[in-house]
């Protein structure tokens, strides 16, 4: 009966273990002077990853797609938010081989979006690197 109870007492530090050494998508968004970070995990599912509001103007979405062994790809969408719907205005792809460094490195550059009636602008920077904890 010792040995059930010895298994899960281990279990949190192999857990902690795990999440230690998972892939981060780390973007700073900025809109109207005010910037957001978006953090994304791996996963399979390419639709649960959450859209997120940016200033009530545009959408922004990071999507990292694989396992805890290798990055099949990420997908990065930006959206202007419309009356009836949002429109996509921005998609780009990062495919295998995707190389992920302990720390935080820049996957991507500055990116500069306009879209809209009068041109509002959207920018953002993701970064790539092992979860820090």
């Amino acid at each position: 009966m010792l040995l059930p109870i010895l298994l899960l007492a281990n279990l949190p530090v192999a857990q902690a273990t795990a999440s230690k050494n998972q892939a981060l998508l780390r973007c700073n968004v900025t809109y109207a002077g005010s910037t957001q970070i978006v953090e994304t995990s791996v996963s399979t599912d390419p639709y649960v990853a959450p859209i997120h509001d940016i200033g009530g103007r545009f959408s922004f979405k990071a999507v990292m797609i694989g396992d805890h062994k290798k990055l099949n790809y990420i997908k990065l969408y930006a959206y202007l938010q419309g009356r009836d719907a949002d429109v996509p205005i921005h998609q780009a792809t990062y495919k295998d081989p995707i190389q992920i460094g302990r720390k935080m490195r820049a996957l991507t550059p500055i990116n500069y979006l306009y879209a809209g009636e009068v041109e509002r602008e959207l920018q953002y920077q993701c970064f790539l690197g092992l979860r820090q904890q």
